[in-house]
């Protein structure tokens, strides 16, 4: 993708984009590789690396997990490893060696998951897994950061002699420091290390008295550091000792080295794999911060943002505990070219900046602050013509740089550019550069370009409202308080509110109305139809509003009257039960009386006990009998063809055990759509009774 000017990166901000992100980065390559980012030119390239960073995205907005692999920079270690002659030290091999270990474990983690990381799996397909690197370190340094004393027979020989003789080099300075205390020759620091050579702080007087090798004194000249006769000969011994240690040291390292030369070809492939994963990493976490993902990417060149917005605006807006008003845009073969007009602070500028700033993030490989649905595709040209207008730069540019920059838009425009000019036809007298505006305008859509201009010359929007394949839009503006409300809203153009802020501000109405008879009346009768456009526009949304508010009320009134009809219905349904049980409560008392009064007359009581056994037996099948379905379906089907003959639409009914009347509007076989005034309820039939005049 190319873009124009030079600084359109720097004017829509792109370079504190690129800062926020290196601010994620945690290694020196990542960080230089996030303050160049650029648009990417290759189609392949750029789908592939939207898609890492997505992946890793999802990942952390879910909570899933993902290795981390936070290594020391490497980068010089590697770059040494390469060239001949070169030694590491222990620390350098320490450092390839961890990261060795982390790049193992990451592309086994990858190769394992093969589904949900296809794309980051692709930045490792042509890297090697290999232990021959971790293999070969470990059996020279240890996880001290130090050399082995088992990597050779010569080492461990010397490091064993050297603890012999440093042990017996402790015990006599020790003696020699005993000795001295009890004679009073020694300072209260006793020992210290003089020219690398252990010695005793005696007080300069007693100096002749203890045979040695005198290294120095002291700034007051008050003590006098000597190394002891007797010990003169074991510290040379020792001090052999460590010479031949840092030599076999430096022998082995040398070794390493070269044992890890022909695999510097990996690990500089391990470093650059790290830093790129980093990089991701910070353009995954940064695209969080600014609640980013990534949108639709249509083959043809088209935009749809919904609910998109300023990334910048957005963080600065919620340090500060404030909502942002998103912007909601549509570009596509019907619709290219947006025309933004309306007053000056009304946010056209920032709705310009936000769709420029977008497709650049998009175009280098970034997800971009925009809801589930939008749709973006790919630009081959950015061009730019963007000043603001309170800068000391924008005041000294010419009208010629302006044309400069037509020209080359005229040059490149075609049907995958993106142009974006702001205060379109600015810059010289305004009838003249309206009309060169005009030209300018029909020949880019002419050329299918997509682009979105702000302006507020009237010829241009008149000739986007009838130019096919442009469109007016305007900032809304709250015409009660003469305050912007940031929202762009597509179809009509805007009124500029010349008149109406110059009123409000406290212009005299002379000065006004002179200014209004200079101007042509058509053109003051067009502002004022905008003008008066908005306000019925701004009175209409919140009628809706108000419906909006009044219908939630309404739906949730219904829900409540159908939650209140459900338990009636199951009120009377247990009511049925309970008169139920009575009446069989009742017939089983009546038949106990009679039975009581049988016992007390009769004189054969076996007879009477038979009787009732009887009757229970038989009321027993009785009732089994009138449970069976088919009896109760029976039950059901005359109740349902009673009720039927009884109740149609229009019929006026009641619920069972209910006094309020309704109306029925449906009948779907056994179920009763009734109205009950402004609520409607559903109904089984059977739940119903029909109500007469006579019935209150």
């Amino acid at each position: 993708m190319n873009y124009y000017p030079e600084d359109i990166l720097h004017v829509l901000e792109f370079d504190r984009i690129r800062e926020k992100i290196e601010r994620h980065c945690r290694c020196e390559g990542s960080r230089r590789s996030a303050l160049s980012i650029r648009p990417i030119h290759d189609r392949q390239l750029l789908d592939a690396e939207l898609l890492r960073v997505e992946e890793f995205r999802v990942t952390l907005e879910q909570q899933g997990y993902f290795p981390d692999f936070l290594f020391d920079d490497f980068a010089i270690e590697a770059q040494l490893l390469s060239k001949s002659g070169s030694v590491l030290v222990e620390a350098q091999f320490s450092r390839i060696r961890s990261a060795s270990g982390i790049v193992n474990g990451l592309l086994r983690f990858l190769k394992e998951r093969i589904a949900s990381f296809p794309a980051l799996l692709q930045i490792v397909k042509d890297i090697p897994e290999t232990k021959a690197i971790i293999e070969l370190i470990d059996k020279v340094i240890d996880q001290q950061q130090q050399v082995r004393s088992s990597a050779s027979t010569e080492l461990a020989k010397i490091r064993s002699e050297l603890i012999a003789k440093r042990r017996e080099a402790e015990k006599r300075f020790r003696s020699y420091i005993n000795d001295l205390k009890k004679r009073g020759w020694l300072r209260d620091n006793e020992e210290n290390f003089y020219n690398y050579r252990r010695v005793l702080a005696v007080p300069s007087e007693h100096k002749r008295d203890l045979k040695g090798i005198i290294h120095g004194k002291s700034e007051s000249g008050k003590t006098t550091f000597i190394e002891p006769e007797g010990l003169i000969e074991l510290n040379n011994e020792i001090a052999e000792l460590e010479q031949d240690e840092r030599t076999e040291v430096l022998r082995l390292l040398r070794e390493l080295t070269a044992s890890l030369r022909p695999m510097s070809g990996i690990i500089l492939q391990y470093l650059e794999f790290l830093t790129r994963l980093d990089l991701i990493r910070a353009k995954a976490y940064f695209s969080i911060e600014i609640d980013a993902r990534l949108p639709k990417i249509s083959k043809e060149p088209e935009l749809f943002f919904i609910n998109a917005y300023h990334p910048l605006l957005y963080l600065q807006n919620k340090a500060a505990g404030k909502a942002i008003v998103p912007l909601n845009l549509q570009l596509d073969q019907q619709r290219r070219i947006l025309i933004i007009s309306g007053p000056n602070a009304g946010g056209k500028s920032i709705t310009l900046k936000t769709v420029g700033l977008l497709q650049l993030m998009l175009q280098s490989g970034l997800p971009v602050p925009v809801a589930e649905g939008s749709v973006m595709s790919y630009f081959n040209h950015i061009l730019a013509d963007i000043g603001d207008s309170q800068s000391i730069e924008y005041a000294l540019s010419t009208y010629s740089s302006r044309l400069i920059k037509m020209n080359h838009f005229l040059r490149m425009a075609n049907n995958r550019s993106l142009i974006l000019i702001d205060e379109f036809g600015t810059g010289t007298d305004p009838e003249l550069g309206g009309a060169i505006a005009e030209v300018v305008l029909e020949e880019i859509n002419r050329r299918n370009a997509f682009g979105v201009f702000t302006t507020h010359y009237t010829n241009i929007k008149l000739l986007a409202d009838h130019l096919k394949g442009t469109c007016n839009a305007s900032m809304l503006f709250d015409p009660d308080t003469l305050q912007p409300r940031y929202q762009l809203i597509v179809g009509q153009p805007g009124s500029s509110y010349t008149f109406e802020v110059a009123e409000k501000i406290g212009l005299p109405k002379q000065v006004l109305d002179r200014a209004k008879s200079k101007v042509q009346k058509d053109k003051i009768r067009l502002n004022s139809m905008l003008t008066e456009l908005h306000r019925q526009k701004h009175r209409l949304e919140q009628e809706i509003r108000q419906l909006k508010e009044q219908q939630l009320k309404t739906d949730a009134a219904g829900h409540k009257f159908e939650q209140l009809t459900e338990k009636l219905t199951n009120r009377l349904e247990k009511d049925k039960l309970k008169q139920e049980d009575t009446r069989k409560l009742t017939e089983l008392g009546r038949k106990m009386r009679s039975l009581t009064e049988e016992w007390e007359k009769a004189k054969d009581k076996k007879a009477v006990i038979k009787k009732f056994v009887g009757n229970m037996t038989a009321e027993k099948k009785k009732k089994a009998a009138e449970q069976t379905p088919e009896k109760i379906a029976k039950k059901r089907q005359l109740l349902l063809e009673r009720l039927r003959t009884e109740i149609t639409v229009g019929t006026k009914v009641r619920m069972l055990k209910s006094k309020q009347t309704g109306t029925v509007e449906e009948i779907r076989k056994d179920t009763v759509y009734v109205s009950f005034g402004n609520m409607k309820a559903t109904v089984s039939m059977v739940n119903l009774e029909a109500v007469t005049d006579n019935i209150d």
